[in-house]
Formats: structure tokens, sequence, C-alpha cells
């Protein structure tokens, strides 16, 4: 029988220290601490780490819904990009939702008793709720433009028109650049209570001030809508303009960016490409050769003209050849006997020229040296 006692007692002391008691659980959770029961933060916590663990499959699943408006398009094989484009502003967009609603529920600690202070700090946590909530909501619409400008850049790719490929990558810009400014003015207007349209409506000097001191960017912007409209070049044209020569790779809003010969990269200001001489090498017809040979005074008449035959046949005879081959001798130069050989091949890209004009000025060479004649020291060769 005290066997069974023991037992019974140690039972229940088992079950006091392990089995959790009601009663003052319910005291435990009804306690406050900073204005707020336990049970309140608890709460709050526990939706809050909730969404940040989950918060990467909670953004896939409304991107999927997100998605189906698109899926039945030219974009339904493009639903990775999608996801890529707007899950990670998606999960700011949760968290911040849920934090917001999750404190709006608590009491502000330590200043129920300022209605003053307790004013300016509700002033403050909402004003920056609605500046990050602003700007999330722009960053989300950003990358749907993103993704809108990704599908038209798809089917660019099925023209054969370079200027859709051009033009799409000036869409991108133009959408960035109205969302976050549409985003700017309403941070002024609902975050920091300006009056947009008193602005707008009366801006008088103050909006001629800012015309004045933006006014490089509004010549870039015109630029950029003279480039797209006049076409003087699309992307892969290599062009000249202020001693610079490469390829087009990007037109944007501002500038336009070019790959130089030696591979470097030069962003010019599109007012400087509309404003100055520009020269697209891309559709010229034909690249030219023009060289002054000067040739040693002991050269003879009967050399010179074999010199002259036999460079004119080489030029008549290549396949590149595109217009008339001149050779004849030009000029008595103070050291030397100048010959002008001027000739005409196909368009071709900067590499493949490179390589024609240096075997055109070897096949020369040769045909110097096998008629025995010498170039003079004096001479150079001119581009």
């Amino acid at each position: 029988m005290a066997i069974k006692m023991r037992c019974a007692e140690s039972t229940r002391s088992f079950l006091f220290i392990f089995v959790p008691n009601t009663g003052i659980m319910q005291e435990f959770f009804n306690s406050e601490f900073l204005h707020n029961t336990v049970r309140q933060w608890c709460w709050l916590a526990g939706v809050i780490l909730f969404v940040i663990l989950f918060k990467k499959y909670i953004s896939k699943m409304i991107s999927l819904l997100l998605f189906k408006i698109v899926e039945k398009t030219e974009a339904g094989d493009l639903v990775e990009e999608f996801l890529r484009l707007i899950l990670k502003p998606l999960q700011y967009f949760i968290v911040l939702q849920t934090i917001y609603f999750g404190v709006k529920t608590l009491h502000y600690p330590f200043v129920e008793n300022d209605e003053v202070i307790k004013g300016y700090v509700i002033t403050f946590l909402y004003g920056a709720y609605r500046l990050l909530l602003i700007f999330n909501a722009a960053w989300i619409v950003s990358r749907i433009g993103d993704f809108f400008v990704l599908v038209l850049k798809h089917r660019a790719a099925k023209t054969e028109d370079p200027w859709d490929d051009q033009l799409v990558v000036f869409l991108k810009d133009l959408i960035r650049m109205l969302v976050w400014t549409i985003a700017f003015l309403s941070v002024l207007g609902v975050v920091f209570g300006v009056n947009i349209y008193s602005i707008v409506a009366g801006a008088g000097i103050a909006g001629i001030a800012i015309a004045f001191a933006a006014q490089e960017t509004l010549q870039n912007v015109f630029g950029s809508i003279s480039i797209f409209t006049e076409k003087p070049f699309v992307i892969g044209d290599l062009i000249e303009t202020e001693g610079i020569t490469g390829k087009v790779v990007k037109v944007g809003f501002r500038s336009t960016r070019i790959r130089t010969i030696d591979t470097a990269y030069m962003t010019i200001p599109n007012k400087n490409i509309v404003n100055n001489k520009l020269s697209n090498l891309t559709r010229r017809t034909s690249r030219r050769i023009i060289l002054n040979l000067g040739l040693s005074y002991n050269t003879t008449s009967q050399q010179l003209q074999k010199i002259v035959n036999e460079i004119k046949t080489y030029g008549e005879n290549h396949p590149q050849k595109n217009e008339e081959i001149n050779v004849a001798v030009n000029n008595f130069g103070t050291y030397a006997i100048e010959v002008l050989v001027e000739m005409h091949f196909n368009y071709m890209e900067w590499e493949k020229y490179v390589v024609l004009r240096n075997d055109v000025l070897l096949k020369i060479n040769d045909i110097v040296k096998n008629n025995e004649a010498e170039f003079a020291v004096q001479s150079g060769v001119v581009k």
C-alpha cells in the first residue's frame, strides 16, 4: 500500500513538472509586456516567422497566379524568367504587409500616456510604411515591365528589322524612367504631403529653373527621339563620331554605347551624336585603300610601267573588287617617284578589312621587289 502511495505521488510530481498547468499558461499569456499581452507578442512573432520562412513559396504561388494572364500568349514558355524577375520584390512586399498589419494590432509602448508623442510615433511609422510600400510597388511594376519587354524582345528576334531590337532597349529604359518618376512624385505627395498639382500648375520661375538645370538631360532625351525617328544607325552598325569608331551595342534614353575596335566600351550622350558629324561605316558600299608609293629615282621608266601594270592587274582580278582600280605615276617628289594606288573593295567588317589591307600591301611589296625596284628612304604609305 505504501508503495502504491509513493508511486502516485511520483506521478503527480512528474505531471506537475512536465505537463503545463492550464491556469498558469492562461495567466502567462494574459500577462502584459510593453503594454501588450504575451499572447499578442507571440501571435505577431509567429506570423512574421511563418511568413519569413515560407515567403518564397507564398510569393511563388502568387507569381504563378499572376502568370496565368500571359500563359496562353507567346510568353507562355517564359515562366522561369517571370518568376526570376517577380519573386524577390514580391517576397519583400509580403513581409512588409505582414509586419505592418501585425504591428498595427499592438499598443505602442512607452507613449500611451502622451498623446503628442504617440501622434509623432504613429505618423513616423505610417510614413515609413508608405515610403517602403511605394518603392516596393514601383519595384514590382518595374519588374513586370521588364518581363513584357522580354516578351517583345523574343518577338523582335523573329523579325529581320534591327530597329525592333533597338526599340525594345529604348522601351525598357522608358518604362523604368516613368515608373520611378511616378514613384518619386508619389513619395513627395503621399509621404511628405507636398501638393504635386500646385507645383505642376504654378511652376513659374521654379519650373524654368528646373528645366534649365535639366537642360542637358532633356537634350539627350530629344536626341534619343531624333535617333529613333531619323534612324541614322541601328544596333550592330559601325559608326564614327567625335573621333571615335566602334559598333553600336545599345541606344538608351540618355546615351548610346559603342564598342570600339580595341574592344573598349564608350558611352556617348545622344545630344552629342545628333549635333556632331556622324559616319555610318556599315552603310558604305565599299572599302577603299589609298596608297602613295614612293619609289627610288633609280627606278627606270620600264620598271615603273611594269609595276603600275602588275598592281592594276592584281586589283582588277581581285575577287573583292568593287569599283574601278586606279594606279598611275602621280608626282615627282623631293625624295621619290610617287605612284598613286586607289582600290575599292566590297564592304566588309573591320577585322576582315585589316586582313585584306595586309594582303594588298604584301602583294605590292612583292611586285616592287620582283621588278628589282626599291622604295625611297623618305617615302611613306598614306592611308
